[in-house]
């Protein structure tokens, strides 16, 4: 077993989730209503997405947000560590440029205190930033999906790469890379809009926190890491938008049947916001408007005949993957308990009483005025 070795890093896991559940689209449907209230400032709208993962949920909005304004140009910024993950990111990119031509679309591998001004707080691996601007030619999805797939060959394999943290092990950049995509045909028009080396900063309408962070860290690491970086980075009126998941569900009752004594979500929105109110500047938290939590529930898909004819094997395994995922089960727990086998009787029992399984995500606002 590899040292430092997480599971919420597995890759192969992970992706199995996204295909196997419809999150991604539930959580989308859930910001479409706060889409359509925002109000941009010129010279865009400011979109930024605090982990792009496959790319799923930032193409829906921005689809939402052509719908909605579709003559206003945009920028869209988002983080992502993980080579493969920026891959499929810039593989659903081309259809975008296609149908909003005005957008300015920005990726980097820094952490989230330094990615939404584009510049790496270690002065060292500063002097060493990678700062790409790819203008894309052309006026077709096929031609700007032939100019993004050479990033992957001439760029991302040589800068996207990690190393380990040698304290936490938490996983890091070896140099930090920004990656700056626009139509050249645009590019007067995007003027003001294309951020530039060393002066990045960006104050965004819109940012994106969806299952930012581990769910057993505290609520003060949640906020100190990831929330606080995200507030301190929203304009006015800009609205900070917390997905993470929160139990309850049949794929928690899986996990309580095999190990009784795991708590996953111990620092949910009550214990957040109350630390956010507890800890900030009162001036600060003067500006700050949270808005009620609300649930977000979403399903593991199955055909009908999976669950009524029997549940396949598939099935089982696929909802097995997505528990284990969901609730963050290490793989050396993954290990033993597979090795017994008892899972499957236990998967199949809970799938078979909810004749199928979903998971819940708690959704909340906090917003700037």
């Amino acid at each position: 077993m590899k040292k430092n070795f997480r599971f919420f890093d597995n890759r192969q896991k992970y992706l199995l989730f996204v295909t196997t559940t419809n999150e991604k689209n539930k959580i989308s449907d859930a910001l479409k209503p706060i889409v359509q209230n925002l109000k941009p400032k010129f010279p865009a709208l400011k979109i930024f997405d605090a982990g792009m993962g496959d790319g799923s949920l930032l193409m829906n909005v921005m689809r939402q947000c052509h719908q909605k304004m579709p003559n206003v140009p945009l920028l869209v910024n988002t983080k992502e560590i993980s080579m493969e993950d920026v891959r499929l990111g810039l593989e659903k990119l081309p259809d975008r440029f296609v149908e909003h031509k005005n957008t300015v679309f920005v990726i980097s591998n820094l952490n989230y205190v330094e990615s939404t001004s584009l510049k790496s707080n270690d002065v060292k691996k500063q002097k060493k930033m990678n700062w790409k601007i790819v203008k894309l030619k052309g006026n077709s999805s096929l031609d700007f999906n032939i100019q993004l797939r050479k990033l992957n060959q001439e760029f991302l394999s040589k800068k996207w790469q990690i190393e380990r943290n040698p304290k936490t092990g938490n996983p890091t950049y070896k140099e930090p890379s920004v990656i700056v995509i626009y139509r050249k045909d645009q590019e007067f028009s995007l003027k003001n809009v294309i951020p530039k080396k060393n002066d990045g900063k960006t104050y965004y309408d819109f940012i994106i926190a969806s299952q930012p962070y581990r769910s057993r860290i505290s609520a003060e690491k949640k906020v100190k890491y990831v929330i606080d970086p995200m507030i301190k980075s929203l304009d006015k009126n800009g609205k900070l938008v917390v997905v993470h998941a929160c139990g309850g569900d049949p794929g928690n009752q899986i996990v309580k049947k095999i190990w009784p004594k795991e708590k996953p979500f111990p620092s949910l929105h009550d214990s957040i916001v109350k630390y956010i109110k507890n800890n900030t500047d009162k001036e600060f938290l003067r500006d700050l408007k949270f808005h009620k939590k609300q649930k977000i529930k979403y399903i593991l898909r199955a055909l009908p005949n999976e669950i009524s004819g029997g549940i396949a094997t598939s099935l089982i395994f696929s909802a097995w993957n997505a528990a284990v995922y969901v609730n963050q089960i290490s793989d050396e727990q993954i290990m033993i308990a597979e090795r017994q086998k008892n899972y499957q009787k236990i998967v199949q029992q809970i799938v078979n009483k909810h004749q199928g399984i979903y998971f819940n995500n708690e959704l909340f606002v906090i917003e700037k005025k």
